[in-house]
């Protein structure tokens, strides 16, 4: 007894000097590596109510009546309605900071209406049935958003490999609209980029504040096509890849950073599905189209932030450019000019956004796309300029709770019209708007 005492007492005072040595290097400014647990639960819920200043009773089927093609399906559905967003769940076995041998994984489940405007055509909508008409939203639609085993071989600074489904590096927003700047989905995110890749990459650190992504993806957007019945022409047989190179620097203060990528596709991309030049609508970064072609696709994006220390990080600017290259479009048969047609389109955006109090943040996004007569924008046939800006209003009333006021205005050629109507209908003209869109959203998340 006596010894089972003292070998108790011997293991106490040996942990509370471990625990004293531990704060006493914190303090000190020195940190100390914890391991990881092997396990991380974490997510969010993000609810809202939105209202689109556009007639909903415009016609008696889906097809007939009024959308806004280039906002996300959920931004753009007619009249207004309370929204279950999404419910974002994420599990899984993070890596230490530690250059050594490791191993793990992470995937993120998306369920609610945004699951069924994104990802297409790899989400489940309504009952459990593929569907990539952009149509069918339901609050029980998932997209399983990512998916991916990871390891690090310790290389240098330390070398991580990705296998499987992961979100690009492309554009400053991202898919979890509580990440963002503002409630609603920007042009670019919409329109112009891919949100997820299948495939593979490696990320390298130079430094700490230099890093670079090398990466080689299955030849469509947000899906794996092998199995998948995609009606262009571009296909598993021959070999088709993207090729994805990405370099991130950020300053050693954390509060600026600059991100520039490159996506290029020797055998072209499927999605994004372009229109038939001159006559028949583009279909967008999220569907196939029966239009495209074994040709080169380039994507290129630059983004950066940057918060000014003399604002004592009350004020956050952000700035992004996009572009892109396809030649692989077809042209109707009688065009005396050429049965190939090229296709091209730009994009830029701007944030800007203002801490006023610790509770109450404003912010601005304003933002610009452009596409070519050979069209990759969904709904749109012809060369085309589409414009926004968006003003959102901020309060964080809990650590982990915040609700966000909105309010958006679109406008520029077609950018109000009939879905599988590009050129409109009798009782639902093309207009060039502007639309306005304004909501109200609650986001809670937890760990």
């Amino acid at each position: 007894m006596g010894v089972a005492v003292k070998t108790t007492r011997a293991v106490d005072l040996q942990q509370e000097s471990i625990a004293e040595l531990q704060k006493a290097l914190e303090e000190g400014g020195i940190a100390v590596e914890s391991r990881p647990p092997a396990i991380a639960l974490s997510g969010y819920i993000d609810s809202s109510y939105t209202y689109n200043f556009i007639s909903a009773h415009s016609g008696k089927t889906a097809a007939q009546t009024a959308q806004i093609p280039t906002r996300m399906d959920s931004d753009g559905i007619a009249g207004g309605g309370w929204n279950l967003n999404q419910v974002y769940l994420v599990i899984e076995k993070p890596l230490s900071e530690i250059n050594d041998w490791q191993s793990g994984f992470r995937a993120d489940l998306m369920v609610g209406e945004d699951a069924a405007s994104m990802g297409m055509p790899d989400n489940i909508v309504g009952l459990s049935t593929p569907n990539s008409n952009g149509l069918a939203l339901n609050i029980s639609s998932f997209l399983l958003a990512q998916a991916y085993a990871q390891f690090r071989v310790p290389v240098g600074n330390g070398l991580d490999l990705k296998m499987g489904k992961f979100m690009s590096p492309f554009a400053f927003e991202v898919m979890e609209r509580p990440a963002n700047v503002n409630f609603s989905y920007g042009l670019i995110f919409s329109n112009l980029i891919p949100e997820i890749l299948v495939g593979a990459e490696a990320v390298y650190p130079f430094s700490n504040s230099l890093e670079l992504t090398l990466g080689i993806t299955d030849g469509g957007f947000n899906t794996a096509r092998g199995g998948f019945p995609f009606f262009g022409e571009v296909n598993n047989e021959p070999f088709s890849s993207l090729f994805l190179g990405s370099l991130r620097y950020e300053t050693p203060r954390k509060n600026a950073l600059v991100t520039t990528s490159v996506l290029f596709g020797p055998d072209g991309a499927d999605p994004p599905g372009f229109g038939l030049y001159p006559g028949f609508a583009g279909e967008g970064v999220f569907r196939e189209s029966p239009y495209n072609r074994s040709a080169p696709f380039v994507l290129g994006d630059i983004y950066g932030s940057w918060i000014p220390q003399v604002s004592k990080d009350r004020l956050l600017v952000a700035l992004e450019l996009t572009g892109g290259f396809y030649n692989g479009g077809v042209a109707l048969p009688t065009d005396p000019l050429s049965s190939r047609a090229s296709a091209n389109w730009y994009g830029a955006s701007f944030w800007m956004k203002y801490q006023l109090t610790a509770l109450l943040s404003i912010a601005f996004r304003q933002d610009w796309i452009e596409g070519s007569n050979n069209e990759i924008l969904y709904q749109h046939v012809g060369r085309t300029d589409i414009w926004s800006s968006t003003l959102t209003f901020r309060i964080d009333l809990w650590e982990n709770m915040m609700l966000r006021a909105e309010g958006r205005m679109d406008w520029g050629k077609d950018v109000v019209g009939a879905i599988l109507a590009p050129l409109g209908l009798p009782s639902v003209p093309v207009s060039s708007g502007p639309a306005f869109f304004a909501a109200i959203e609650a986001a809670y998340a937890f760990w």
